[in-house]
């Protein structure tokens, strides 16, 4: 598999709160290209997935955690141009969008989703 992919599912393999991973789509060509989706099951029947398209000159992502409906979700499509930091930006549970500190580095933005996930699910406990 592409090392991006193995540094993936390290990083998931590693996580608490991750209780299992599987690789829905890899497709990988000669030329650079690279198109997988990962789905991780996490507690309370919630699913992470995440979405990377990579080109020898671009990377287009979506990490978006859900149930039977979206909840959170980090992606670089290039919608909300008036954002800091855009193309990244964050969707929450009640569809606000916001700014994101994601920046097309992998393996550094899905520990910061991870952190993300994590504190938005002890929130959730507490109410």
């Amino acid at each position: 598999m592409n090392k991006t992919v193995d540094d993936i599912l390290e990083i998931l393999q590693e996580n608490e709160l991750i209780q299992s991973t599987r690789v829905v789509n890899y497709d990988e060509t000669p030329s650079g290209r690279l198109e997988a989706k990962l789905r991780s099951q996490l507690p309370k029947d919630h699913t992470l997935q995440i979405w990377i398209h990579i080109e020898p000159e671009s990377l287009d992502y979506a990490y978006q955690l859900f149930t039977s409906a979206p909840l959170l979700r980090w992606d670089n499509s290039p919608h909300y141009g008036n954002l800091p930091n855009a193309p990244h930006h964050f969707h929450d549970e009640n569809s606000n969008v916001s700014d994101s500190p994601l920046t097309d580095n992998i393996k550094r933005d899905l520990k910061i989703v991870l952190k993300e996930i994590a504190k938005w699910m002890e929130a959730q406990d507490e109410t």
